[in-house]
Formats: C-alpha cells, sequence, structure tokens
C-alpha cells in the first residue's frame, strides 16, 4: 500500500525529466492534471493502508521502512528515465519503437545470463546451497508442462505490455504514459472484489470492500479526472491553453500517395 503512494511519484519525475531532457513546456493545465493524478494515487494508498489496520507489516523496524521507501522512490526514478530515454529515441533520434524494445530485451537478457546470475549463484541461500539456481529453475520447467506454460504466459504478457506501452508513448508522450500505468491499479482491485464476491470469498486473489474502500474510489476519479484535464479532454476555464495545432495531411497525402484534397491544393 506504502508502495501504491510512492508510486505516484514516477508520474512527477517523468515530468521533471520531460522538462529537462526533452525541453518540453508546461503549462498551468499540465501541472492541475500531474497534481491531480498524484492526489489520486496517493488517496488510493491511503485507503488501502487505513483497511489493512494495525498490520503486521506495518510495526516493522523503522530503518528498514526508510531504507525500503528510498529504494521505491529510486526505482520510480529509474522507471521514469526509463520512459523519457525511450521518447527520446523516438521523437527526437528517429528509432523505431520495436527496435528500442529489441535492444531492451536483448541488454536485459545479457545482464542477466553475465552478471546477475553468476553473481546469485555464489551467493550462499536455501536453494540448493544458492541464493538463486538457475539450472534447478531449468529442470523444474522441463518437468512441469503447467510451471512452462504460466512462464510462457508472463513472457508473452511482458512483451505486449512493454509493446502497447512504448505506443503510447510514442503516440503520446511519456508522462501520459506513466499517468495510464498507474490507473492500471483499479483494475486490480476490481478484479479482487470480482474474485472475493462472485469465485471464492476464501480465495488469497480476493478483496473485501471495506469502509475506507470509498474512499479508494474517490481516489480513482480523481486520478482519471487528471489524466483528463493532462490531456485537455477536460479543460478548466481560467486557464491558459496552448494554440490548437493546424491540421497535418493524411498518412498517404505526407508520402505522396495519393493527390491532395482540393482544399489542399487550392491552398
Amino acid at each position: 500500500s506504502v508502495w501504491q503512494m510512492l508510486r505516484g511519484s514516477s508520474i512527477v519525475f517523468a515530468c521533471i525529466f520531460s522538462i529537462l531532457f526533452l525541453n518540453r513546456k508546461m503549462y498551468s493545465f499540465n501541472w492541475l492534471g500531474l497534481g491531480l493524478c498524484v492526489t489520486g494515487v496517493c488517496m488510493v494508498g491511503i485507503a488501502s493502508v487505513m483497511g489493512e489496520g494495525g498490520s503486521s507489516s506495518s510495526s516493522g523496524n523503522a530503518g528498514d521502512l526508510i531504507l525500503g521507501m528510498g529504494l521505491v522512490l529510486l526505482g520510480q526514478v529509474v522507471q521514469a528515465a526509463q520512459i523519457i530515454a525511450e521518447e527520446f529515441l523516438m521523437k527526437s533520434v528517429d528509432l523505431p519503437s520495436m527496435q528500442i524494445i529489441g535492444l531492451e530485451g536483448f541488454w536485459g537478457t545479457l545482464i542477466m545470463v553475465a552478471i546477475v546470475y553468476p553473481i546469485l549463484w555464489v551467493m550462499p541461500g536455501s536453494d540448493g546451497g544458492h541464493l538463486e539456481d538457475p539450472f534447478d529453475t531449468f529442470v523444474m520447467l522441463k518437468n512441469n508442462s503447467v510451471l512452462l506454460s504460466v512462464v510462457l504466459a508472463f513472457l508473452f504478457s511482458c512483451g505486449t505490455f512493454n509493446a502497447t506501452g512504448i505506443a503510447v508513448t510514442a503516440s503520446l508522450s511519456g508522462v501520459h504514459r506513466m499517468m495510464l500505468d498507474a490507473s492500471r491499479t483499479v483494475m486490480i482491485w476490481a478484479f479482487g472484489l470480482w474474485v472475493h464476491y462472485s469465485v471464492d470469498p476464501n480465495s488469497a486473489f480476493g478483496e473485501v470492500w471495506t469502509e475506507y474502500s470509498y474512499l479508494q474510489l474517490v481516489g480513482f476519479v480523481v486520478l482519471v479526472s487528471g489524466q483528463a484535464v493532462y490531456s485537455e479532454v477536460l479543460k478548466v476555464p481560467g486557464l491558459k491553453y496552448p494554440p490548437a495545432p493546424m491540421a497535418s495531411p493524411s498518412p498517404a497525402a505526407a508520402l505522396n500517395l495519393c493527390s491532395p484534397l482540393p482544399r489542399e491544393a487550392a491552398a
């Protein structure tokens, strides 16, 4: 739940990086939408914390809690930097989006195989004397078709998630992508409610409607409203908006694949 609140900072970091590295101008309605999004994410997190009550996770060591929160914030900075770097590569360097995804996957796999797994193999742990035993992992995948199917489904899900995410970055911006990423929590929450009340009340994947769920619902509404304000879907009276861009020709006309319309020819 604390993670849900802290992850809202990724939207702020993405906005700051877009200003610093992409020279993007922010209007007052952008800042208003950004503030609403962060407020909505925090409301969702607060509702989750209050709904859990006095859980054991809230009574841990203060030093570990601060360290964990710091690492979460650092992770949000890295995630926001990655999103803005992808936008820079697509819109400034003109790299294809799928090529960027492929390069990220290639270098991520190379780092895991050449650096991370050897370190986990050397470090002592409970997995056959290792912190992580990749050889035992491959044996389990070979002998368990269900586990292999779950892993393949997870890889497919990650691939489609990254492909659609970078498509949003290409069409809109990295900040829009971070906002949409923050709103996926509502789907998880709705799925948990559906599991508890429609499938199995004793399921570990279900979630109970508590007295603080109304605050969580309002938080989602504020989050969606912030996205609409930032994207100029909802315009707030009294705020300055940029002039509407000139209508561009169709993609086919831009590639000289068709004759221009009469109005375009007259112009």
